[in-house]
């Protein structure tokens, strides 16, 4: 039986004109401020001289043709333009114009279906021409001239119509625009229209250009909440939770297309499919989908220039023509002449440095991803999995410890209608694992809190409400300087069983409060012992030492460390072996900081597929990067190259920051990067500022 209150339909990802008005309207979530800079010109414009042409440029999905179709259709509906003004919008691709005289006889035939009473005549005598254009727009001008009416012809693919015209045809189009009030073009177009930067050419210069750029996070929210509102009722729960619960896996994914809303829509439709348990599985889903649309546009090419996109696409950073030409094995000559079309086709970017040797990118990021994993081997599509993986973590700082404290708390789900309802597991096993003591007193709460609605006899912390008496109370005899009675009270104080994190918030009292160095050893003492009682504790405080500015977190990492007194790396582990190198770092403790670098090569940081170890390295090449130890995290990149590709932002947050001719190489990094970058760079500036 069909639910009445889903509207759901097929998302299209080609052809948006054919989407109806209102449903496209409805569904019309981004590119609002080109659309109303647009819209307000052709809506306060009266054409009675000729009007300023527009030319909205982006890359292949970036929503050109959907606003081109929105500005025709309010055109259309918009009561006072459409007494005088007639929308005339072209399809994407037109084959049947091959020269200005079929353009000229489209827009007739386009006349007479919009009104045969007054131009199907028209449309029939500039039929019955023998291919000339400038007789042909003649005669449209005099129809439009005889009913009072204008013109506004939208049109995609602009560039790939004046590949067809010659200069002849080129020049008499640029009349018709530059003198004519009859008519307004807005076009559109997904390569570099080399008519309007050739300064020899008659369009040189001629429109005024929108250029779409890549979405932004609140706008591919906005995005997929509209398409989910246009589905149903249970896509918008879907994307809600999506959004809510794992933003940083569908914001990983955003970076890495380059904000395409297209490959966003592609985004869409595989959440819609079913849950995804990472980025990755994201990503992987969507590259399979995008596969036709990719492909075909490697059969375009020419055998060059298919040979030198191999080789860009496949070292994904920034290439000189030089590297190319030895990597292709074609003159040097050809290389760059072969360059100058793929920027032509908006296939390849050009970025320019201090010196003659520019380099040269994949424009599109997301189909250099695409090639990878398509055409690479294990080495390359692992690089684009190290970098999906900094990502996402970068996102969710202590997602690995939200997913093991999940694995105690009982699915949540929403039913309709009823709001929020527990799939609940019997109550005995809650309480047994309210019980365990395995888990910490923290986590218990927290769970507790989530699931006491839902249940009768849920088993309750009764240390809570002491411990926080009993605090108050220890504060208060911090002042009384009686050391023996105010240890009596801290170590009655930490036999309440109350969990790590009301522990640590007694230490940062005694820290504030007092400077004695015994009563912070009793607490550091009491958290060390009972974190090592299981290992999602373990992880859990090590991460939020990692974390915290406190001094009083970072002695506890310093007291932690001598208890470790960790001297083989293999044996203790990569991961907390990082971590008191991190600890030596943040007390600037070089001597043993450099004497645990040297144990670390040791091992060639092989922590591939150890997300623990992974997030504690990323930690500490941050804490390097924020005290200025540049040096030290380029040379590591530069003699581990998997670090260079598995922390690849951090890596170009380094060569951003030196100042020598190693700060070049920062041209070299791929746009999906920029944001992550740019994040890591405020974190440093940040840290100065706090720690100057």
């Amino acid at each position: 039986m069909e639910n009445n209150n889903i509207k759901s339909h097929s998302v299209l990802l080609y052809n948006t004109q054919n989407i109806d008005a209102q449903l496209l309207k409805a569904g019309f979530s981004i590119r609002k401020k080109e659309y109303q800079r647009i819209w307000k010109d052709i809506q306060t414009s009266k054409m009675t001289h000729p009007e300023t042409h527009y030319l909205i440029q982006g890359v292949r999905g970036a929503g050109k043709t959907t606003l081109l179709s929105r500005l025709s259709y309010e055109v259309a509906e918009d009561k006072k333009l459409s007494e005088w003004l007639i929308p005339i919008l072209l399809n994407e691709e037109e084959y049947g114009i091959l020269s200005l005289f079929t353009f000229w006889l489209r827009i007739a035939e386009k006349l007479a279906e919009y009104d045969a009473q007054l131009y199907s005549e028209l449309f029939q005598q500039v039929l019955s021409l023998d291919d000339d254009a400038v007789v042909a727009w003649e005669l449209i001008q005099h129809y439009l001239d005889k009913s009072k009416q204008k013109i506004i012809v939208f049109v995609d693919n602009l560039g790939e119509l004046f590949k067809d015209f010659d200069k002849v045809e080129h020049a008499q189009l640029r009349e018709v625009l530059s003198l004519h009030p009859h008519i307004r073009l807005i076009g559109g177009s997904s390569q570099s229209l080399e008519a309007h930067f050739d300064v020899s050419a008659p369009f040189y210069q001629f429109f005024k250009l929108i250029n779409l750029k890549s979405i932004d996070e609140t706008e591919m929210h906005e995005l997929l909440r509209s398409l989910a509102t246009q589905t149903g009722e249970e896509a918008v729960k879907t994307i809600e939770e999506i959004i809510t619960e794992y933003p940083e896996r569908i914001e990983a994914v955003r970076r890495l297309t380059d904000g395409v809303p297209r490959t966003i829509v592609l985004l869409f439709q595989i959440i819609m499919e079913g849950a995804k348990e990472s980025s990755y599985a994201y990503l992987e889903e969507t590259i399979d989908k995008t596969t036709p649309l990719y492909k075909h546009r490697m059969d375009d090419l020419s055998r060059q220039q298919k040979a030198i996109v191999h080789v860009i696409a496949m070292n994904w950073d920034a290439m000189s023509t030089k590297e190319i030409a030895e990597q292709t094995r074609l003159p040097s000559k050809t290389v760059s002449a072969q360059l100058v079309k793929l920027q032509q086709q908006w296939i390849v970017d050009k970025i320019e440095t201090n010196t003659k040797n520019h380099l040269y990118i994949i424009k599109e990021r997301f189909f250099n991803i695409w090639y990878l994993m398509r055409y690479g081997n294990q080495t390359d599509k692992r690089r684009v999995l190290w970098l999906t993986r900094f990502l996402e973590s970068w996102h969710s700082k202590e997602e690995l410890n939200f997913k093991l404290i999940d694995l105690a708390i009982p699915y949540m789900d929403i039913n309709e209608g009823e709001g929020y309802t527990l799939a609940k597991p019997k109550e005995i096993y809650v309480n047994a694992l309210l019980a365990s003591k395995f888990i910490d007193e923290s986590f218990k709460e927290s769970v507790n809190t989530v699931l006491k609605p839902y249940y009768n006899n849920l088993i309750e912390n009764k240390h809570k409400e002491v411990f926080s008496k009993n605090l108050i109370d220890l504060l208060n005899k911090l002042d009384e300087d009686d050391y023996i009675t105010t240890k009596k009270s801290l170590e009655n104080l930490l036999e309440l069983n109350v969990g790590i994190a009301n522990y640590l918030n007694c230490l940062e009292m005694i820290f504030r409060y007092s400077d004695n160095q015994n009563l912070k050893e009793i607490v550091m003492d009491k958290v060390w012992n009972k974190s090592i009682e299981n290992g999602t504790s373990y992880v859990a405080l090590i991460l939020k030492i990692m974390n915290s500015n406190y001094q009083s977190f970072n002695e506890l990492g310093r007291f932690i460390t001598e208890k470790l007194k960790i001297k083989e790396v293999r044996k203790e582990g990569v991961g907390l072996f990082i971590f008191t190198t991190h600890i030596k770092l943040w007390f600037d403790d070089f001597e043993g900081f450099n004497k645990n670098i040297r144990m670390l090569k040791k091992t060639k940081f092989n922590i591939d597929y150890n997300p623990i170890d992974s997030v504690f390295l990323e930690k500490l090449l941050l804490l390097l990067i924020k005290k200025d130890q540049l040096e030290i995290v380029y040379g590591l990149m530069n003699e581990f190259s998997h670090l260079k590709e598995q922390f690849k932002p951090m890596y170009y947050a380094v060569v951003f920051l030196l100042k020598d001719e190693r700060h070049q190489e920062y041209l070299r990094m791929g746009s999906e990067l920029q944001g992550t970058v740019d994040e890591i760079l405020q974190k440093v500036e940040e840290f100065r500022v706090k720690y100057a």
